[in-house]
């Protein structure tokens, strides 16, 4: 087989952008985007350029997270909402780049779902995972998370869990194992041989609710109070008042999105879980 050469007019004229989202939570169809990170590069150039913004996620940041990426409510609360960020990170991907990630399926689940709220048209850059790459060539590693194959691939030590600093090492890892790669001489081989993923997968599923639950539909349109008694398995039933926002489903259970006037704060509740719903006049 012959290797990928870094002189390869086919692999120089692509234009590559790893980026990484820092988010609320771990569940896209409820939680947010705080934080875009990318990094656009060509194969054997040391001059990326860089995009990084902080979100306004609309919502308190649960302090649990704070503690990974250090992102507080204070810091973004000047920034921009997702919708202009958004196009302005597409804008610095431009239509043809291929975009990177590190469990890829993850940052396009939340970029796929921020694009349905706010609006945007899917865009039809394709993306790749590092993860499947590494497994790929470098196989029987005790580890693929990023902090370790940056060590193993002697990029970096640490991890700051920042989205522009860990774009940064996903560009310098995709760039490392990139002296693996097979010759590919056109598009063609090039989806032959690795695994594409599409924002369009990951853009959230928002399901028909059943008929019983019809008017939690329209407190969602008409923005309506509704008090509900919730139970939980092991737990008594308890009373809460809340603001519905979005219905979602996650391997066949459907979980209304609402903001919940107990914690003050928006809250999923299962939708198999509401024993009794009332519409607040």
């Amino acid at each position: 087989m012959r290797w990928q050469k870094m002189d390869d007019d086919f692999f120089q004229g692509l234009d590559f952008v790893a980026f990484d989202t820092e988010t609320t939570g771990l569940w896209a169809p409820v939680n947010r985007i705080v934080e875009l990170g990318a990094v656009k590069f060509r194969l054997g150039s040391n001059r990326p350029d860089v995009f990084s913004e902080l979100v306004n996620p609309e919502r308190r940041i649960p302090p649990e997270v704070i503690r990974v990426h250090g992102i507080s409510d204070s810091m973004v609360s000047d920034a921009d909402t997702i919708g202009p960020v958004l196009e302005r990170f597409f804008e610095f991907c431009g239509p043809e780049s291929i975009l990177i990630a590190h469990n890829a399926k993850f940052d396009i689940s939340f970029v796929g779902c921020e694009m349905s709220r706010a609006g945007l048209p899917m865009i039809p850059n394709r993306v790749l995972d590092t993860v499947d790459i590494c497994k790929q060539y470098y196989p029987g590693l005790d580890s693929y998370s990023l902090l370790s194959l940056s060590q193993e691939f002697a990029i970096s030590r640490t991890q700051n869990h920042r989205a522009a600093d860990d774009a940064a090492l996903v560009w310098k890892l995709f760039s490392k194992v990139s002296e693996a790669f097979p010759y590919i001489k056109s598009d063609s081989l090039l989806r032959r041989e690795f695994n594409f993923y599409s924002m369009a997968q990951w853009q959230g599923d928002t399901p028909e609710l059943p008929e019983e639950f019809a008017e939690l539909e329209r407190a969602i349109d008409e923005e309506l109070t509704v008090d509900i008694v919730y139970g939980a398995p092991g737990r008594r039933p308890e009373e809460r008042r809340i603001r519905p926002l979005r219905v979602h489903s996650l391997k066949n259970t459907t979980y209304i999105a609402a903001y919940c006037e107990k914690v003050e704060d928006e809250r999923t509740f299962r939708l198999d879980r509401i024993k009794r719903f009332t519409l607040v006049d």
